[in-house]
């Protein structure tokens, strides 16, 4: 029997509490696989995924009396929430702050609720996209496994300034588990930031 999570997101709500722990549990089994060690990131936010606009409101409800917007823009025609909360989640062993929640486009999602995290590697100096694309492959072996399947994206937020390549690494087989890892050269923040950047 676990103790029961005292963060306000959860106080009204041991369903939402469950799903949180499944999550953890569920990208704990993913980067498992990957072979990557959590303690040696720093996990940059959360995301969740709803796949309609009523239960996105329901979602930024929620997130927004636990803490603040601090970014709302348009990305790949949507719009992404960052709420930063007041008392961070504490997600597998890390205290995590950010939470990014997607209003909903026209892609349908297994299952709602939390969905992925991202975390950084950072370029090297000089390091162009192509490089760091390859050299996080290769450096977390993802070319070779036949279980999890990659997607190389670059996601482009209005007035971003920063070059912000993904990596999305997830099971081929995601009917027991749907949920995703990303990579990035830049926190969620530092890439916020540069679209103030006049």
């Amino acid at each position: 029997m676990y103790k029961k999570y005292t963060h306000k997101l959860f106080q009204n709500s041991t369903a939402l509490y469950d799903d949180f722990i499944k999550f953890e549990r569920a990208i704990s089994d993913l980067g498992a696989e990957m072979k990557v060690n959590f303690a040696q990131y720093e996990i940059d936010h959360l995301a969740v995924r709803v796949n309609n606009c009523k239960d996105a409101e329901i979602w930024l409800t929620a997130l927004t009396q636990c803490g603040k917007i601090f970014c709302d823009n348009v990305v790949n025609g949507r719009v992404i929430y960052l709420i930063e909360l007041d008392e961070p989640l504490d997600f597998l062993g890390q205290k995590v702050s950010i939470i990014e929640l997607p209003f909903p486009k026209n892609k349908i999602y297994p299952q709602d609720g939390w969905e992925h995290i991202e975390f950084v590697v950072p370029f090297l100096l000089n390091e162009s996209i192509d490089e760091w694309q390859e050299r996080v492959i290769t450096q977390f072996n993802l070319n070779y496994s036949q279980t999890l399947q990659l997607k190389v994206s670059a996601p482009k937020a209005e007035r971003e300034q920063l070059p912000n390549p993904s990596i999305a690494v997830s099971f081929v087989d995601k009917s027991l588990n749907h949920t995703t890892v990303k990579i990035h050269p830049y926190s969620i923040k530092t890439v916020v930031l540069s679209e103030q950047v006049n």
